[in-house]
């Protein structure tokens, strides 16, 4: 029987076997999985059981929901893929068996809940102060040992600091005031890139309309950012870096 695992970082909370045809993911309790952190939307993704496969769709949730370090829309899963929502990550474990049963529709069963906290973009305040004192008491220590944080160095454009520091797995580029990289001015959107990190790895996204150029180029999907790259996306130009 196919089911999910979802973990906090290398934490296993639970097992989630895929028993019904629709199980909607967020953070909601009227979600049949619910993960209570501001990062996840109050409904932010499904799996569906669709010509004998299972279908993972993104709900338009505001951070996006990425299977195997890449952003879907809509996505067939397959044994061992990882989900990554917010700070967690669910397994998809397909052990083979019989077709899951039928379910009442969400819409028939949601519950009564009282009006949630904003979802928010995963960078913190709180996460960069810690990464940056961590950097600091890792003096005298070889340098081999401390940790590069990726950063971004904004060159050209309208932005509310002339730095970023990239210190969780996904940050947002836009005006929104949920964005890790806010840009300012009356044109500016919402959302007009993202940046993913996975196994020390980042990649860049186009969102929306938005031309997004790495090196000069413009990309239509996600591509790995490495040092040095220079990225220009609503009128702002940024270098992509490390410093330890």
């Amino acid at each position: 029987m196919a089911k999910l695992i979802l973990k906090y970082e290398a934490a296993v909370l639970k097992e989630i076997p895929l028993k019904g045809a629709t199980l909607t993911i967020g953070r909601t309790p009227a979600n049949d999985v619910t993960i209570d952190n501001l990062a996840v939307s109050g409904h932010h993704a499904k799996v569906s059981f669709d010509a004998d496969k299972f279908v993972l769709e993104d709900l338009n949730s505001l951070n996006g929901t990425f299977v195997n370090n890449q952003r879907i829309r809509k996505s067939y899963l397959k044994n061992g893929d990882e989900i990554l929502i917010g700070k967690h990550t669910l397994v998809f474990v397909d052990e083979g068996g019989a077709a899951p049963e039928k379910t009442e529709p969400m819409a028939d069963r949601t519950l009564p809940v009282a009006k949630l906290e904003e979802t928010m973009v995963l960078d913190t305040k709180k996460r960069r102060e810690f990464l940056q004192k961590a950097t600091s008491v890792a003096e005298g220590v070889s340098p081999s040992a401390v940790e590069k944080i990726a950063c971004l160095n904004v060159l050209s454009g309208k932005t509310d600091q002339h730095e970023y520091i990239l210190t969780s797995k996904l940050a947002m580029i836009g005006k929104s005031p949920m964005a890790s990289v806010k840009l300012k001015g009356w044109f500016a959107p919402d959302v007009a890139a993202v940046i993913n990190r996975r196994e020390g790895m980042f990649q860049i996204a186009p969102s929306g309309k938005s031309d997004t150029k790495v090196n000069g180029k413009s990309i239509s999907g996600p591509q790995e950012l490495k040092e040095g790259d220079l990225i220009e996306v609503a009128g702002v130009k940024m270098q992509f870096g490390y410093r330890e």
